[in-house]
Parts: C-alpha cells; sequence; structure tokens
C-alpha cells in the first residue's frame, strides 16, 4: 500500500478528479470513492450491503448481471442482442470470453443507449468455483466506474475483468481492488452485523453468521479480512496452504498471507511468509486433524521459530483456525486482557 501512496498513475487519476493534491493518492481515491457512494446512499435506508451494490449500480447506470449455467451465456447473448460492437459479435464475445476462455467478468459500453436503459453491462461469471468470488467481482467493477472522470470515456467497448496477477501488478487494479474491499463490506451496514453475530468474540462462526444476514454471497475469505479489519481490538488474519519443503523431501504448511488490523500494527509480530507452521500450533491442528471444524486455542509466538535464528519472541495470543479446501484460515486476537479457553466446534 505504501507504493501506492505515492504512485504516478494513481496520482494521474486523483488530478483527472480534480482532487486536491496530496502526499496519499491511494487515500484521497479511497475517500472520493467513498464519498460518492455516501452521497448515493442519501434519503434511503439499506438493510444489506446487496441494497447498496444495487444502489450504486443504480446511479453509475449499470446493469449487473450473473452467469449460474451455460444457458445464462445465450440467455444473456439475446437478451442484449443491440450490443453490436465493433469488435467481434456480441454472442461470439461472451463465447469466447465463457466457454471457451477463462474470464471472470466483463463490463461493456452500451452502443445504442436509449431511454430507460443502462449505459454500461456487467456480466460476472459465477458459475462452480467462480460464485464466491462474483460478489466481489461484481464490486470491483462498481469501484472503477466510481473512479471515472465525468465525461470520460472508461473504455472502448468493453473491459475484462482483471485476473489475480493483474490485480497484484498493476497499480489502478489494486487501488480499485482495496476500494471494492471497503465496499463489499461496507462498514456502516456488515460492523454491527459481526459485533451481534460475535457477542464479544471473533470467530469464524460469527463472520460467516454476519456475512449470510448482510452480504450473502461473499467468500469467507474476503469476509474474514473485512471482519479484521473493522474489529476494535488487534487481530491478525493468516492463511496457509502446503508448500513443498526446502530439502525437497516433501510437503509443509506454510504462511501464505498475513494482514493485521490497525490495532495489531504496534504488537511484536514477527510470523512472516513463507513460515512454516508448527505442528505444535492450532493452524497445523485445523489443517490436519479437522475438517470443516472451526478450532480454537491460546499460545504463543514463541512456538514458531526461524530455520538457523530459534525461536520468535514470546507473545501470547487466541487463535481461531478452520480448513477450507487446501487452505487453512486463521485469526489470531492479542490476549492481554483476557484469555479464551480451548475449544472445538462444528461450524454450521
Amino acid at each position: 500500500m505504501t507504493d501506492l501512496m505515492r504512485h504516478p498513475q494513481l496520482r494521474q487519476v486523483a488530478r483527472d478528479l480534480e482532487l486536491p493534491a496530496s502526499d496519499d493518492a491511494l487515500r484521497d481515491l479511497r475517500e472520493h470513492a467513498i464519498e460518492r457512494v455516501r452521497n448515493m446512499m442519501t434519503g434511503w435506508t439499506l438493510d444489506t450491503v446487496e441494497d447498496l451494490r444495487m444502489r450504486v449500480a443504480d446511479q453509475l447506470s449499470v446493469k449487473l448481471v450473473f452467469i449460474t449455467s451455460h444457458d445464462d451465456i445465450y440467455r444473456i447473448a439475446a437478451e442484449f442482442a443491440h450490443y453490436k460492437l465493433r469488435q467481434v459479435p456480441f454472442p461470439r464475445l461472451l463465447e469466447a470470453e465463457f466457454i471457451t476462455g477463462d474470464t471472470e467478468g466483463l463490463l461493456l459500453d452500451n452502443p445504442s443507449p436509449v431511454r430507460g436503459s443502462r449505459r454500461y453491462l456487467a456480466i460476472i461469471d459465477a458459475r462452480g468455483p467462480r460464485a464466491a468470488r462474483a460478489y466481489f467481482t461484481g464490486w470491483h467493477e462498481l469501484a472503477h466506474l466510481l473512479l471515472c472522470p465525468p465525461r470520460q470515456r472508461v473504455f472502448d467497448g468493453f473491459r475484462r475483468s482483471p485476473g489475480e496477477l493483474q490485480r497484484r501488478k498493476d497499480p489502478l487494479e489494486s487501488a480499485v481492488d482495496h476500494i471494492a474491499g471497503l465496499l463489499a463490506f461496507w462498514e456502516p451496514i456488515f460492523k454491527p452485523a459481526l459485533i451481534t453475530a460475535a457477542s464479544g468474540d471473533l470467530t469464524f462462526g460469527a463472520i460467516e453468521t454476519a456475512a449470510a444476514l448482510v452480504a450473502p454471497g461473499a467468500s469467507l475469505y474476503a469476509a474474514s479480512l473485512a471482519a479484521t479489519r473493522v474489529w476494535d481490538v488487534a487481530a491478525v488474519f493468516v492463511t496457509c496452504e502446503e508448500g513443498t519443503k526446502t530439502d525437497g523431501t516433501g510437503l509443509a504448511l506454510r504462511i501464505q498471507t498475513i494482514i493485521p488490523n490497525d490495532q495489531a500494527r504496534s504488537l511484536d509480530l514477527s510470523i512472516r511468509r513463507p513460515m512454516r507452521v508448527p505442528i505444535a500450533s492450532a493452524l497445523w491442528r485445523a489443517f490436519y486433524e479437522t475438517s470443516n471444524t472451526e478450532y480454537a486455542a491460546d499460545e504463543d509466538q514463541a512456538l514458531w521459530e526461524v530455520a538457523g535464528r530459534g525461536n520468535l519472541p514470546k507473545l501470547p495470543w487466541a487463535v481461531q483456525a478452520v480448513r477450507r479446501g487446501g487452505a487453512v484460515y486463521a485469526i489470531l486476537k492479542a490476549t492481554a486482557s483476557r484469555g479464551l479457553r480451548r475449544y472445538a466446534g462444528n461450524l454450521n
């Protein structure tokens, strides 16, 4: 994020939007997008983030459609047959992108808008494993349009939703992803639901309950990132996956993602990717010994060690961990004020 703050491309976007010059372009773009959304909500009572997304799409003149089967592709091609793009006939474009190709989403400019129609059409792939990502993909495309200067053409004909590698490498896509993450779990709606579900303790069960209530369709990964961010006590979201051992003799469970919230940044947190997860950790047990079961335990950072340097400094924390597919998700919570008893419980 530090690189994005001063990136020339983001500074140019801020200038195009006629935002006051500052030393943090990412913050300026984020605040611009959020303020636009706040203005769109004026006079409206919205109960879920899906309600918010529908309102934002309406205000940005975007028609959102989701593909849940192959048949949807042909239905969409027939319904929007008037999209006569210069590059390729519309049905052939959809077939190339969503049947023979691997596109997550398309955002198209309506070539011949009429009274009552939308200026943009966003087509999102929500088939099979793409279903969880589709919730966020829709928000990503809306976030792009929130950063579009008035009267400026966003793209010529259509644009594809970026893949993970492009989102990481392209500064604008990274910034849009950051903003989409905030919008997809709009804090004034998501945080109260999370607090009610959590009853004082941040768990994956509480996160799933809150997300199902106000952000249906969101993945546990995205919801956990958001929940950790808005939680008022120091917490760190961690993911682990198997990777090859350094000696090449087999697989070891290693840290893949580690994201602290603002309150946790002052802690003496020393674990880093791709450190190997110790067998004594709840993260290891959640991956290898349980199935779809949330595991919780008190433990200490001193369990972890760096080859050739020994164990990490002491730092007690409470761990919530659960395996999903080929990864384990975990939340590390500071325990300076209280401890948590060891337990295991089934997730619904």
